[in-house]
C-alpha cells in the first residue's frame, strides 16, 4: 500500500470512529489491522470493532458500520472497504489488547504481531478500554410533569 493511500485510510478511520462513538458511544475496541493470509494470498484489511452497543445487536450495528464507513474511509487498492469484525467481550485475544494496548491520549501502532487471534503485519488501535472501565452512558433527563 502506497503511503497516500495508507494516510487516508487512517484518517477516514479517525473520521469514522469519531462520528460513530459520539452519535453511538465509545467503543471499547476499535482497530484496523492488515491481517497476514494464508501464502498467496494478499494481506486483507479487518476493522475490529466491540461496545456495548454494538454487543447488544450485533446485526443491526454491522449493517449501521458498514453504512457510516462508506462516508469516511475509502476504497482499498482493490475497491474493496475493510472487513468489520466484532470482537465479543468474552473473547481472551481482547483482554490482551486491553491490557497492553490502553489508549487513553492517542493511537497505539503494532507491527508483526498476534493480536486478536490473528497475524498481524500491522495495526492500529485507536480505542481499547474494558467496558466496566468505559464511562456510562448517560440517561435523559425525565420530564418534568405539571
Amino acid at each position: 500500500m502506497r503511503i497516500g493511500a495508507l494516510k487516508r485510510l487512517l484518517q477516514g478511520t479517525v473520521a469514522f470512529e469519531r462520528e460513530v462513538a459520539a452519535e453511538k458511544g465509545e467503543f471499547s475496541l476499535f482497530a484496523l489491522v492488515e491481517k497476514d493470509n494464508w501464502p498467496g494470498e494478499r494481506p486483507t484489511w479487518h476493522l475490529f470493532i466491540g461496545a456495548p452497543w454494538v454487543w447488544a445487536d450485533e446485526y443491526a450495528a454491522w449493517e449501521y458500520l458498514r453504512e457510516r464507513m462508506r462516508r469516511h474511509v475509502p476504497r482499498l487498492d482493490f475497491g474493496f472497504y475493510p472487513h468489520i469484525e466484532v470482537a465479543r467481550p468474552n473473547c481472551p485475544h481482547l483482554e490482551e489488547v486491553w491490557e497492553y494496548c490502553g489508549t487513553e491520549g492517542g493511537m497505539v501502532e503494532v507491527y508483526n504481531v498476534e493480536i486478536l487471534d490473528v497475524t498481524a503485519l500491522r495495526g492500529y488501535i485507536f480505542a481499547s478500554r474494558r467496558p466496566a472501565e468505559m464511562p456510562q452512558p448517560q440517561q435523559p433527563a425525565a420530564a418534568a410533569s405539571v
